[in-house]
C-alpha cells in the first residue's frame, strides 16, 4: 500500500492492516527459516516498513489528541 493511503484509513482501519501486514512478516520469517530463502525479499522489508509507517502514524494521532485535550 502506498505512503499516503495509509494516512487516509481511520485508526481501527490502521490496526487492522497492522494485524495483517505483521501476520505477513510473521509468515515470510516462518518461510525464511523452513526454506532458506524468501520468494521476494524485498517484500520482506516492504513489510517491515509499512508497519513502521502504520506505528508511526498512530503515534502521531494519540500525541496530537492528548496535546488538544491539554490545550482544553
Amino acid at each position: 500500500m502506498a505512503k499516503h493511503k495509509f494516512h487516509e484509513l481511520s485508526d481501527e482501519e490502521l490496526k487492522e492492516q497492522l494485524k495483517v501486514k505483521k501476520e505477513e512478516l510473521l509468515k515470510m520469517r516462518f518461510s525464511l527459516g523452513v526454506n532458506r530463502m524468501l520468494q521476494n525479499p524485498a517484500q520482506y522489508r516492504k513489510t517491515k516498513r509499512d508497519i513502521a509507517r502504520i506505528l508511526t502514524i498512530l503515534r502521531e494521532r494519540e500525541l496530537k489528541n492528548q496535546k488538544q485535550t491539554l490545550k482544553k
